[in-house]
């Protein structure tokens, strides 16, 4: 008996990526770095100033170091009215970044 190999190699594709999105759509496979190994969602550690990723938000980085989220926004020149759910990575410029958001916080 000899298998068509171009049969064997859509069934390998598809066993693959259906481990792959079946473990994801169980919520046991994650490759975000955004929820640990029980599912709760990472939070910077209070000071930590490292552990703050681009992903977070204004909120959790000013829950978390107990900065006003308005001081914050007004230490690197940014809309006030920018909403706290926004990701720190959306607002990348000469003015404020991660690593300058970092260094700032602990400078404070």
């Amino acid at each position: 008996m000899k298998i068509n190999p171009t049969l064997y190699g859509i069934v390998v594709v598809v066993v693959f990526l259906g481990i792959i999105f079946g473990f994801q759509a169980a919520g046991v496979w994650s490759i975000s770095g955004k929820i640990d190994s029980e599912g709760k969602a990472l939070e910077p550690a209070a000071g930590d100033a490292t552990s703050i990723k681009g992903w977070m938000t204004f909120d959790q980085v000013s829950t978390t170091f107990s900065v006003p989220l308005p001081e914050l926004l007004a230490a690197f020149d940014l809309p006030a009215d920018t909403p706290g759910s926004t990701a720190l990575k959306d607002f990348e410029s000469d003015t404020f970044s991660v690593t300058t958001l970092r260094t700032w916080l602990e400078n404070r």
